[in-house]
């Protein structure tokens, strides 16, 4: 998507990045805005200025790394904290030993011991500071300082948005820049928090609508000039129309002018009612509608592609789909000519693909449209086959958790054990929020009634370390009144029990 009108936000970066590869490595000049907020609605270019921040950053050879949040993958814990350190994790592994940063080990994606609890998630939280300030120093004595992009922070998991609102207001003192994108619009409550950041950390920098000049630009762009007559006047015209029924939006005008061209209209007012029809077909539930005009192959190979979410690649999405490779390949081929799918380098910086083929969409609000468009038996019948998909080529991936959270349950053994690993990963890295919801849904498959008080003492911890007591109490009473609750775990239950009721009663 071209990048017009954002001429502020490329001098912001640039300032920065100079500032950045300027600066001594052993002094930060503390001229503060080491982070930069883009915000605004979809489609208004956050994305690809993020992905332009990493181009250039890269040519003056900084370490780039990047992660986005997913609609879909807001359930796991530290999601788009593994993603953004998974290019470094040899380096991460050399510093994150001693000085008490072993407890980010989980959260970053390093090994850690087992254990069923795992530590507070501020600790975890100043372990992660203190690893990725050590890191950062290291990249800067060799010339090849840190800059960290997230997109979608709106969409990160809970996790990751804690942990990065932490850390933003610590950012300007260390040698690194931090870009960060969401959509300003968002309620929730950790977005809240992330915005209110103190010390002035943030530089945010809203994006606008298209001026009318724009709109003009893009349509004689796209028509190779156009009609001589002026494209806007006092009267209606098409470039008018196209930034009325888009409100300006870049992603809107940039896909209406495409469908304006595979549709053979001319920039005329003749054209107006015909772009009016094509209009809805550009996002909402009028981007679904038209994936079916593609076939049945693409329409189930973006399905699967949106379930899969982070995790999709094209053999995994041929599989869930239930597609021969040879239909997959043309699907995907159909799908990359309409702008619809991409399969990109694993980071925009130009890092090679992985050696099987990352798929997605081309802009992230389009697997959201059409993850809300599948039917929805049909979209759990697709969770369980990716989770099915996943335990067989990523056996102890966490992927596949996330997916067992949408299926019915059915009172399926391997289902509650992979919920239960699953959720001591995620205790393990701090993120017991997500171990809650692990616990949570293993306990409604339901489990064999031996393994019952062990799950609720789990699942009370979790609670605990999540913030609420009251439903902590509520657990461990529920596992000191199973009958086959064992004597180790109603001694812990017991002990357990006693500090939520303090807790508790203190609130």
């Amino acid at each position: 998507m071209a990048l017009w009108e954002r001429e502020a936000e490329f001098a912001a970066i640039e300032r920065q990045l100079a500032r950045l590869c300027a600066a001594s490595p052993s002094t930060c000049d503390d001229g503060r805005a080491r982070v930069l907020a883009l915000t605004g609605a979809t489609g208004l270019g956050k994305t690809a200025l993020l992905h332009e921040t990493a181009a250039r950053a890269s040519a003056r050879g900084c370490t780039v790394l990047y992660a986005r949040g997913s609609e879909q993958e807001q359930e796991s814990g530290f999601h788009v904290l593994r993603a953004l350190w998974e290019p470094v994790l040899p380096l991460l592994d050399a510093h994150a030993r001693g000085g008490g940063t072993d407890l980010a080990a989980a959260a970053v994606g390093l090994s850690a011991p087992a254990c069923a609890v795992g530590p507070p998630p501020h600790a975890v939280y100043r372990a992660v500071d203190q690893l990725v300030a050590r890191l950062a120093a290291h990249l800067a004595a060799r010339a090849a300082p840190l800059v960290v992009l997230v997109d979608d922070v709106h969409w990160a998991d809970p996790a990751s948005l804690a942990w990065l609102t932490r850390f933003i207001p610590r950012a300007p003192t260390l040698p690194l820049l931090c870009v960060i994108a969401y959509d300003s619009r968002d309620g929730r409550p950790g977005l809240a928090e992330l915005r209110k950041a103190p010390g002035g950390a943030q530089q945010v920098h809203a994006l606008d609508a298209l001026s009318a000049h724009a709109v003009d630009a893009l349509v004689r762009a796209a028509f190779e000039g156009g009609p001589e007559e002026p494209l806007f006047g006092g009267e209606t015209s098409f470039a008018q129309e196209c930034r009325t029924l888009t409100a300006g939006n870049p992603l809107a005008v940039t896909r209406l002018l495409d469908r304006a061209g595979e549709a053979g209209l001319k920039p005329h007012r003749d054209s107006l009612p015909r772009l009016a029809e094509l209009a809805p077909t550009v996002c909402g539930p009028g981007f679904h509608e038209h994936l079916q005009g593609f076939g049945p192959d693409c329409v189930r190979l973006c399905w699967a592609v949106a379930v899969l979410g982070a995790a999709a690649t094209l053999p995994l999405a041929t599989r869930v789909a239930g597609l021969g490779a040879q239909a997959a390949r043309r699907a995907a081929g159909t799908l990359r000519r309409a702008q619809v799918l991409d399969m990109p380098p694993r980071a925009p910086d130009g890092t090679p693909p992985a050696a099987e083929e990352a798929v997605c969409f081309t802009h992230p609000s389009f697997a959201g449209e059409v993850y809300r468009a599948i039917p929805s038996g049909l979209r759990t019948a697709l969770h369980g086959q990716t989770a099915a998909t996943l335990a067989l080529t990523r056996p102890g991936h966490l992927a596949s958790a996330h997916h067992l959270l949408e299926v019915h349950p059915d009172a399926d053994p391997t289902v509650v054990a992979e919920l239960h690993r699953a959720a001591r990963a995620y205790a393990r890295a701090g993120a017991p929020e997500a171990a809650h919801r692990c616990l949570g849904r293993a306990l409604s498959e339901p489990p064999a009634r031996q393994d019952r008080p062990l799950l609720l003492y789990e699942l009370a911890w979790a609670a605990l370390r999540s913030g609420a007591p009251a439903g902590a109490v509520h657990h461990l009473r529920a596992a000191l009144a199973e009958p086959d609750c064992d004597a180790p775990v109603r001694r812990r239950a017991t002990r357990l029990l006693a500090l939520a009721e303090r807790r508790s009663a203190d609130r």
